[in-house]
């Protein structure tokens, strides 16, 4: 069991196209995620489903706003970490051209770099954790990073 307290979940405030309050397990867990990784990136868990996605944890409000877009442009990252069951890593959004408005939209938020984790059981993708740095290169493939952690 963890001894460090798990912070609460800032919600996305009023008028917010998700959940004002994020519900307490997924919240906690991407609390604890963005705590415990190195650079305590921002964290979003969105689920998967016949209604498409919905985010339903955050470590903050910024992460919210940022897992949101996921479904905003049907050409994301996540659409196809759904399609093909695998992870994406983009080291550094400026040199991205597969999802270029996706890409632009979260850089102008101050996003440099992102990795998107699918959320499987039994062979189907239930949803995405997302992790989002203001840095570039936060997310190293092999080694020590949380791409590895993750496998």
């Amino acid at each position: 069991m963890l001894e460090t307290p798990i912070s609460a979940p800032v919600s996305p405030g009023p008028g917010a196209i998700f959940p004002p309050d994020s519900p307490a397990f997924p919240a906690q867990a991407a609390a604890n995620i963005a705590r415990l990784l190195p650079g305590h990136p921002l964290v979003g868990i969105t689920a998967w489903g016949l209604d498409g996605f919905e985010v339903v944890g955050w470590s903050c409000r910024d992460a919210a706003t940022l897992e949101q877009a996921q479904g905003d442009y049907p050409d994301s990252p996540g659409a196809d970490v759904v399609r093909t069951h695998r992870r994406v890593l983009i080291a550094d959004l400026t040199d991205e051209e597969r999802w270029r408005d996706y890409c632009a939209h979260l850089h102008a938020l101050g996003v440099r770099s992102l990795y998107c984790h699918p959320l499987i059981a039994d062979d189907q993708v239930l949803g995405l954790l997302g992790l989002y740095s203001h840095r570039r290169n936060a997310f190293h493939p092999k080694g020590h990073g949380v791409a590895a952690r993750l496998g």
